[in-house]
């Protein structure tokens, strides 16, 4: 049995990855301890899962404040693994990871990455050259990689809840009552929602809703949701509008399209389950949800529109839905990004190192 910190933090992006691979690790019989902060969301998330947790007082920005904080958080970070002797630290990313990664580094550990983005986030570009070996999500990434690294990479997907590996469409569609004619619409902005998304969809609510056999599930996000509720009418009992869907990855393998944003994870969850999308990546270069989006694009899977084109996006949906042959398409393109289990491909090639 083998001693294993995992650490990331802050978003989902990063956390259910991380998860993903520490319980397989568990389930191996490795002993795994989580690293994260103690006041983001894997706070909660971690202890839940029985895995232990050691969180950090850790804060981003370049403050005097915050590089003297994250310059002692790197002497914790010595005495935790001093402590704990493990073998090796898989980062997830995330500045949360950044000083437990130079610890690791400082103290000789077996150094391992996972880039969940098509472009490599700042901590994983500091720290690749020290890496036993990278876990990419896309090929894409290589090529922002120079050649004399490039054995340190390995492409094996995001790693994903266990569960998505095992969802059948057919099966998804009947346990909705989907009748052999209708459509299945998904929009969701994530758990917080996507204010330009919610826009579009309120002023198209009409629209949608006339849509012949066409069945709706929009997930508001938690931010927007009361406010929205209180401004629409849902006059088809089977569309459904909540803050979020607790069991959405089983909803979109039902559906015929998705409208959503551009998340790493959700779009390796959408390469997975095979279902094209119309995408709307965040506007923020520092989040990089457009690289993402491109991949699915360039590979003819997915549609892009920015947050100004909202409205040309659900109409273009709409059109989409009516085209069998172009969804079939699509999702037949989809295919050719799709990646074994991540998850054990991660783990199998670490034990492989180890054994040697």
């Amino acid at each position: 049995m083998s001693k294993i910190i995992v650490t990331t933090g802050g978003t989902g992006g990063h956390i259910y990855p991380a998860l993903a691979v520490a319980k397989e690790l568990i389930a191996r019989g490795n002993e795994v301890i989580f690293v994260g902060s103690s006041s983001r969301m894997e706070n909660t998330l971690v202890p839940k899962e029985n895995i232990p947790f050691i969180g950090l007082d850790v804060h981003p920005g370049k403050s005097i404040k915050n590089i003297i904080s994250m310059i002692s958080l790197v002497f914790k970070c010595l005495k935790i693994i001093d402590q704990e002797n493990p073998q090796d630290i898989i980062g997830f990313g995330n500045y949360i990871s950044f000083p437990m990664l130079l610890a690791g580094i400082l103290k000789r550990k077996n150094i391992y990455l996972q880039e969940q983005n098509a472009s490599l986030g700042m901590t994983n570009k500091l720290f690749y050259r020290f890496a036993k070996k990278t876990f990419l999500a896309f090929n894409s990434t290589y090529e922002d990689i120079p050649i004399k690294y490039q054995d340190k990479f390995k492409v094996t997907g995001n790693p994903l809840r266990e569960e998505i590996y095992h969802i059948n469409k057919v099966e998804e569609r009947t346990k909705l009552k989907v009748s052999p004619n209708e459509k299945i619409l998904v929009i969701t902005g994530g758990s917080l929602g996507a204010k330009s998304i919610n826009d579009a969809v309120k002023k198209y609510w009409d629209v949608l809703e006339n849509k012949k056999d066409l069945r709706i599930y929009w997930a508001t996000g938690t931010k927007n949701y009361d406010d929205i509720l209180k401004k629409l009418e849902i006059k088809n009992i089977n569309n459904v509008v909540k803050p979020y869907f607790d069991n959405l990855i089983n909803i979109m393998a039902a559906a015929d399209l998705v409208i959503c944003r551009a998340g790493a994870l959700t779009l390796s969850e959408i390469i997975q389950l095979e279902t094209p999308s119309v995408l709307i990546p965040y506007n923020s270069i520092k989040v990089g949800q457009y690289e993402n989006a491109l991949i699915l694009k360039e590979h003819q899977g997915a549609l892009i529109y920015n947050d100004n084109e909202t409205h040309e996006a659900i109409e273009v949906a709409l059109d989409l839905l009516e085209n069998d042959s172009a969804l079939n398409r699509m999702a037949h393109n989809i295919k050719t990004l799709k990646t074994s289990n991540a998850t054990k491909a991660i783990i199998d090639t670490m034990e492989i190192w180890r054994n040697n």
